[in-house]
């Protein structure tokens, strides 16, 4: 994610990008199916050179998100064993990438934060793009689903309606998910995926307006979109919008760079894990209102093919 999570934009020198999400500790489970290669092991150990404290702006950019305090976390063996197998299921454009424009790897305890990741760009000393990636320490024991329904709640304020939201995805943790979609900033701004448009150009008039007929509607007046809290009785209607729409999620609706790495993370997830991503409204007693499965939509499955041939160029 580029910057706070209200407040989406195109990363220039210095500046940030906050992924958005609150959540409580869940047992780690099993993520990647398939045994890391032997160079996937070797980029995990280079990386591991690369933790260290985050950048002093990048603390005070937490601040800024809401965090009361705030200090470097140093990570345990069992949590840099839980770094290492995100690191190690990267796909390899993404690990060569990193490898490459990685400067800094951080984790942050920062309380009260709304900010889960937070991304760094700015140039190296020969003019080539450098990346900070900072990850509040809380997300190493998160599951993705309990990760996901979390930041999904925070589109909507409590009303009377008794309307919640439930995303189904996996008990596996979230953090190879929130390192993907990161890395997949990374990959897109040192390469300029998402600037050259490509396949984004029908949903997209710039890198932050959406393109019509998705700039009016529902899918433009969530949090995503700079707007203030939908009331929950209305997620029914949101989630509906996103079922007619291309878009892999609500939040890839925040930006062209969002857009893509929700569909880049997304891809691999769905493809090579098999994990689902299922969105539900249920009322007061825990009955479905509306479900609405992306992944299975023949416009979302038309642009994770585009994204993946994008990725496959050499």
């Amino acid at each position: 994610m580029w910057n706070c999570p209200c407040l989406p934009v195109i990363l220039r020198r210095g500046t940030y990008g906050f992924f958005m999400g609150i959540f409580l500790l869940a047992a780690p489970a099993s993520f990647a199916s398939e045994t890391p290669e032997p160079q996937a092991n070797a980029l995990a150990y280079a990386l591991k050179d690369r933790v260290g404290p985050p950048h002093p702006d990048t603390i005070a950019a937490y601040v800024q998100a809401g965090a009361t305090e705030t200090k470097a976390h140093e990570l345990t063996d069992r949590e840099w064993a839980l770094v290492e197998q995100a690191i190690n299921s990267l796909p390899p454009l993404h690990q060569r990438i990193l490898e490459k424009h990685l400067a800094r790897l951080s984790f942050i305890e920062a309380p009260a934060s709304v900010g889960t990741a937070l991304t760094r760009m700015y140039e190296g000393p020969n003019g080539e793009p450098l990346f900070d990636i900072t990850i509040r320490a809380d997300i190493l024991d998160a599951s993705l689903s309990y990760f996901l329904t979390q930041k999904e709640s925070t589109l909507f304020s409590d009303d009377s309606s008794g309307l919640s939201v439930q995303v189904i995805a996996s008990e596996a943790p979230a953090l190879p998910y929130l390192l993907l979609h990161e890395a997949s900033h990374v990959v897109d701004r040192s390469l300029g995926l998402t600037r050259n448009s490509g396949s984004f150009g029908d949903m997209w008039k710039d890198y932050r307006e959406l393109a019509e007929p998705y700039a009016q509607g529902p899918l433009a007046q969530s949090v995503y979109r700079r707007a203030p809290r939908l009331p929950a009785a209305k997620s029914t209607a949101l989630y509906a919008a996103l079922a007619r729409s291309p878009f892999v999620s609500l939040y890839s609706t925040a930006s062209a760079g969002e857009d893509f790495a929700e569909l880049a993370a997304w891809s691999t997830l769905s493809q090579r894990d098999k994990i689902p991503l299922i969105f539900e409204v249920r009322d007061r007693n825990g009955q479905v209102i509306i479900r609405v499965e992306p992944l299975k939509q023949v416009a979302v499955q038309a642009r994770l093919r585009a994204v993946d041939a994008q990725l496959s160029r050499p």
